[in-house]
């Protein structure tokens, strides 16, 4: 079971955890993608980069 964790002597939801653990392994992957041209077959960047960070977001979460 999922529990708030004490972040600084605040309690925070384990949801902040993994948004702080995926935000870099996004970066990474945004940049890779940018790198090799990839965005510019997409057709809308912004909402791609949306689906890519939440699909990593999910992937983290049953990883706990």
């Amino acid at each position: 079971m999922l529990k708030e964790v004490n972040l600084g002597g605040a309690y925070v939801a384990p949801i902040v955890l993994y948004l702080l653990l995926a935000t870099p392994i996004f970066l990474v992957c945004r940049w890779g993608l940018a790198r090799l041209g990839v965005l510019a077959f997409v057709w809308h960047p912004a909402l791609f980069e949306i689906a890519l960070f939440g699909v990593i977001l999910a992937a983290l979460v049953p990883l706990s």
